[in-house]
C-alpha cells in the first residue's frame, strides 16, 4: 500500500499536468512525462508490491505516449514549416 505522501505527490502532479495541458500543451507534456518518470521510479524501487507493479507499467505507458506524441507533433511541425517555406519561394 502506498503511503499518503506518495499518493498526494502523484495526485498533485497529475492535477498540475492536466491544468498545464489546458493552459500550455508544451509544459503539460513535460509534466506528464515527469509524472511517468516518478511512477516508474516508484514502481522500480518498491518492486514486488501490487501497487508498485501497476505504477511501474503505468509510468512507462505515460512516458511512451508523451515521448511519441512529442516526436510526432515535432515532425508534423517541421514538415509544415518546410511546406510553407517552399510555397513562399
Amino acid at each position: 500500500m502506498m503511503n499518503k505522501f506518495i499518493v498526494i505527490l502523484f495526485t498533485s502532479t497529475f492535477l498540475l499536468s492536466v491544468v498545464l495541458s489546458t493552459i500550455n500543451s508544451y509544459y503539460g507534456s513535460w509534466a506528464f512525462f515527469a509524472l511517468g518518470i516518478m511512477l516508474a521510479i516508484y514502481g522500480f524501487i518498491y518492486k514486488g508490491n501490487t501497487d508498485a507493479t501497476g505504477c511501474f507499467w503505468f509510468g512507462l505507458l505515460i512516458m511512451l505516449v508523451t515521448f511519441v506524441g512529442a516526436n510526432v507533433s515535432g515532425k508534423i511541425y517541421s514538415d509544415t514549416v518546410e511546406i510553407l517555406q517552399e510555397k513562399n519561394n
